[in-house]
């Protein structure tokens, strides 16, 4: 399989600068990333099957599930069209339609995130999460080493909102294929060393991303980074406002988070959507009690992406602190691995350690940019619909 080529090194740059005494050609220096809202499943899809299309030489598609079979349709015409192609899905997805389809069909293919059992030092015991608790929710297409379709999550046919980006860029493309190459070779958030300890390296090499607007790039893999702690640390550093979309909260750290900033003053609002409080009846009770004076409601939707809105408002000296919405793949599940009762009773728990996903984080310079401004309005559209709790 082809890998995106390495870029130049800075004084190989300067020597063919000085050399031709041309300008550098922007698209070598910066990344372009486009955010687009989507509403159904149908066009999510749409923009993925179109950077399938366009694939000349080789492609890398990752998704939680392949339930569209337009999806799987475009990969196998790609590969008739003699283009290398390598799909990754998650363990539990392995009998959706379009990944049988590329399964019967010969296609490479990965099921990641299947169940584990190990021995957990830290309470001297075996331990084991289902399949289901073990999750791939990466869902993003990359194409020729250069383009990149990325979403929030897509492959499902449930209609609903997300968060589709479209890009190019080397560095990123470059990053990006080399989550996808651990995952699709094996080492996926479930493979451990001999001594219980994560076995994927960071992949994410560069974390920020220049691009030629007006915002900044982020993007960190997880389990390697710890996505929900990055959360928990941007909820912290808010000096204005903090809003939050998501299918389902279950740290508790991020709640207490939220709770220490609402009651000094912030404006801190939460819109979750049905799996909240599904999972563990003591646990959202003690998560709601932890967070009493946070603003919570509730939307029904299928689909709800998982948005997070920092310092949108001015703050109380009257300025704008780097607006920032973090985008994850998915709910702001359990930074820890396990769950302990008011009984002592010790239970595993969904938990962003165990889940292969990615968080992207775009950050203005001063008011919020017209790429923020789409996910405040998209988080409004939710709190909008939403029943308080």
């Amino acid at each position: 399989m082809s890998r995106p080529l390495p870029r130049p090194s800075l004084a190989a740059g300067l020597g063919l600068l000085l050399g031709a005494c041309a300008a550098p050609d922007t698209t070598e220096v910066f990344q372009d990333v486009d955010v687009v809202l989507e509403d159904n499943a149908t066009s999510t899809h749409a923009h993925f099957v179109a950077a399938i299309d366009g694939a000349q030489s080789d492609l890398q598609l990752m998704l939680p599930t392949i339930e569209d079979t337009a999806i799987s349709d475009a990969v196998l015409d790609a590969v008739a069209r003699g283009v290398e192609v390598e799909v990754v899905t998650d363990h539990d997805a392995a009998s959706s339609a379009g990944a049988l389809a590329l399964f019967d069909a010969g296609v490479p293919l990965t099921f990641a995130d299947d169940s584990i059992t190990y021995f957990e030092f830290s309470v001297n015991d075996m331990v084991e999460w289902s399949s289901e608790q073990a999750m791939m929710t990466h869902a993003m297409v990359l194409v020729d080493g250069v383009d990149f379709v990325a979403a929030t999550t897509a492959g499902q046919e449930e209609d609903g909102w997300r968060v589709v980006l479209t890009g190019r860029g080397e560095d990123l493309v470059s990053d990006l294929w080399d989550e996808h190459n651990q995952i699709f070779g094996g080492t996926d958030a479930t493979s451990l060393t001999a001594y219980s300890s994560l076995a994927k390296s960071i992949a994410d090499a560069r974390w920020r991303y220049a691009t030629e607007s007006e915002i900044d790039v982020e993007l960190w893999f997880g389990p390697q980074e710890r996505i929900v702690k990055r959360v928990t640390d941007a909820v912290y550093s808010a000096r204005s406002d903090v809003r939050v979309l998501s299918n389902d909260l279950t740290d508790g750290g991020l709640v207490k988070a939220l709770q220490a900033k609402s009651v000094d003053g912030f404006d801190v609002r939460v819109v979750v959507g049905p799996d909240f409080g599904t999972r563990n009846d003591d646990q959202h009770d003690e998560l709601l009690g932890d967070s009493r004076d946070v603003d919570y409601s509730q939307v029904s939707s299928a689909v709800v992406p998982t948005v997070v809105l920092i310092d949108f408002e001015q703050a109380r000296d009257g300025m704008y602190h780097r607006p920032r919405a973090i985008l994850l793949t998915h709910d702001l599940f359990s930074a820890g691995r396990f769950y302990v009762d008011d009984q002592g009773r010790l239970d595993t728990i969904v938990t962003d350690q165990l889940i292969d996903g990615a968080l992207w984080s775009f950050d203005a310079y001063d008011e919020p940019s017209g790429e923020l401004l789409q996910l405040e309005e998209l988080w409004q559209t939710h709190y909008d619909q939403a029943s308080s709790l």
